[in-house]
């Protein structure tokens, strides 16, 4: 078993983790094909509803193609562009946005807008697990999001077992070092057991950031924050319904969307619409 490799790395020491480029692969994650050929699969992972009984419980990734550099230049450019805004100084959750970058919570309309909008246009597929927390082991939160941290990573690696390496980015966040520190091998003991076997798998190299180091992080956060008032909505399907349009904008970019308690919810074979 690879020894587990985790890194804390501010914005210059990013960018020296750029991965190799493919000028046939697009940025249109609509329409264009999936990232064949690549030495490495950069993934950016958060998690949602943590320590909110009143929230299901979300442990999600968002898998970048090889222009993951790209776009995360394009978020910031967009930051700096709303950042330059005049206008919004004084605006409520602006100087917050200013400080912190992009998070779907806290974000005013003016710039989830705009983010949305540029969401549209970038190349990602995203993968989720939620509970309910009836089903999911464990007796507190942190068990229950480590736990699903390592079934999610898991199938990861099973996906991406051609593969040499998973660049695993983190967002920063109480707690999560002790998990991310273990993470490594109880994710690549779970894939083999559902395998079967000792096979070879990607190397997990976990990057632990902050938003503002690497803003691409944003991406999971917000889809993460749509399927979350989705699911609090129980589930619409009425365009009439605000939650329900909002999921439908991203559901185009969901690979997998798995509910511990219901099973399959969403996926790329098997979407809602």
């Amino acid at each position: 078993m690879r020894e587990l490799e985790l890194t804390y790395l501010n914005e210059g020491e990013l960018s020296q983790l750029s991965l190799p480029r493919d000028d046939s692969y697009g940025h249109d994650g609509r329409t264009d094909r999936p990232n064949e050929g690549l030495d490495a699969v950069r993934l950016v992972m958060d998690e949602s509803g943590n320590g909110n009984a009143s929230q299901p419980l979300i442990v999600g990734a968002v898998e970048l193609g090889d222009d993951a550099d790209d776009v995360e230049q394009q978020i910031r450019d967009l930051y700096k562009r709303l950042c330059a805004k005049s206008s919004f100084v004084g605006y409520p959750g602006f100087d917050e946005f200013r400080k912190n970058g992009f998070h779907s919570a806290s974000d005013p309309p003016e710039v989830v807008g705009p983010f949305l909008e540029l969401m549209r246009v970038l190349f990602f597929r995203a993968y989720m697990v939620v509970t309910d927390r009836t089903t999911v082991p464990g007796n507190t939160e942190v068990e229950r999001i480590e736990f699903m941290y390592t079934k999610l990573l898991s199938d990861l690696l099973i996906r991406h077992r051609d593969k040499p390496e998973l660049l695993c980015m983190v967002e920063q966040s109480e707690g999560m070092g002790a998990i991310i520190r273990r993470l490594s091998g109880s994710a690549t003991r779970r894939a083999h057991e559902t395998l079967g076997k000792v096979a070879p798998l990607p190397k997990p190299k976990m990057v632990i950031v902050a938003k503002t180091d690497y803003m691409s992080v944003a991406i999971i956060d917000y889809i993460m924050s749509a399927v979350s008032r989705w699911l609090q909505a129980n589930r619409p399907r009425s365009p009439k319904n605000w939650p329900y349009r909002a999921f439908r904008e991203i559901e185009p970019s969901i690979s997998l969307l798995y509910s511990f308690e219901h099973g399959r919810i969403s996926s790329r074979r098997e979407p809602l619409h």
